[in-house]
């Protein structure tokens, strides 16, 4: 199924790593690590308290995000480990070489990245449901499982059964190369034309797209029932909502979409340079999105920030009457 070879592929990637690393290793490996920390300790803070706090649990806006941040642990603990130690090494690997490690490296790096597109493409549109179509769609409360839950469920499965079947499962032979980042980072799936098309457009390029349309929609839409609209609208109950779609949706769309589109382009006859000076740079910038997107949902939540401290600070800053004696 699998070849372990180490020996240069037909394929020419779309920058060197070892030449045109941009920025250096060093300089990648301390900003994944300074930004990294705080990530991983916002993420776990956030699914602790999500999942066990009842009231946000049962919130259905919070269940899309719960995932999200499942994915970004992960990719926290798993993948960025290791990337943290290829740059360590200067683009090799302390670990015993292992085709078992790379697939999962690879199944992770393209499948949880992917996994992150999909599901923030579904958040902008099941939040239009959430603030428009709540009485529609979601009364009586049996509707909640096929407009909700079973959503959720098919994007789970697609997944999964996608990127199981082209990574661990390919209809072609991987090879890997043990003593470079990521072990080459390439997939053979990428090299059999409509299945590398299917990937880069649907699960990017086409979501990237659909994410945009739906979020500016409702921003427009919640605009227009706020200030132009004569129908009342519950803008304090839906504004949170609102504000954390549109704020997780400008993170990734400001570095996946340019990104994919390269990429895409790249795959086409002759254009394997296009955006090649550029390109590095997205790479790198990629990995931010799974940093932030963490402490974008915790600075979206202030219910869930730590009380004691903003107590003590008004305590603190309270004034109290002055008692003059007779």
């Amino acid at each position: 199924m699998v070849d372990n070879e180490t020996e240069n592929s037909t394929y020419s990637y779309d920058y060197d790593y070892e030449e045109e690393l941009i920025p250096s290793a060093k300089v990648q490996f301390w900003t994944y690590l300074m930004f990294g920390i705080p990530s991983l300790f916002c993420t776990i803070y956030l699914l602790y308290h999500l999942t066990f706090k009842r009231r946000l649990r049962r919130q259905l806006q919070n269940h899309v995000v719960m995932i999200l941040l499942f994915l970004c642990l992960i990719i926290l603990v798993i993948d960025n480990s290791f990337l943290l130690d290829g740059l360590r090494m200067d683009h090799g690997n302390s670990f015993p070489f292992s085709t078992n490690v790379c697939l999962l490296w690879w199944f992770i790096d393209y499948g949880f990245y992917g996994a992150i597109q999909v599901f923030l493409t579904w958040a902008s549109f099941e939040r239009h449901i959430l603030v428009f179509y709540r009485r529609q769609f979601l009364r009586p409360r049996r509707k909640i499982f096929y407009t909700h839950y079973c959503p959720l469920i098919i994007i789970s499965i697609y997944l999964i059964g996608f990127y199981v079947g082209v990574i661990l499962f390919p209809p072609c032979e991987n090879i890997f190369y043990s003593n470079d980042l990521g072990c080459g980072l390439y997939p053979c799936y990428q090299d059999i034309p409509w299945i590398n098309t299917w990937d880069y457009f649907l699960n990017g390029i086409l979501c990237n797209i659909l994410e945009a349309f739906f979020t500016i929609s409702l921003v427009f839409r919640t605009i227009w029932r706020k200030c132009i609209s004569t129908r009342y609208f519950h803008w304090k109950k839906y504004r949170k909502m609102i504000i954390q779609l549109f704020s997780i949706s400008m993170l990734s769309l400001s570095i996946n979409f340019p990104q994919a589109l390269i990429t895409f382009v790249q795959i086409q006859p002759n254009m394997s340079h296009f955006g090649s000076t550029v390109a590095p740079y997205f790479f790198y910038l990629t990995t931010y999105v799974v940093l932030f997107l963490p402490i974008v949902c915790f600075l979206c939540l202030p219910e869930l920030w730590p009380q004691k401290f903003f107590f003590y600070q008004r305590r603190q800053g309270a004034v109290a009457p002055m008692i003059i004696a007779a």
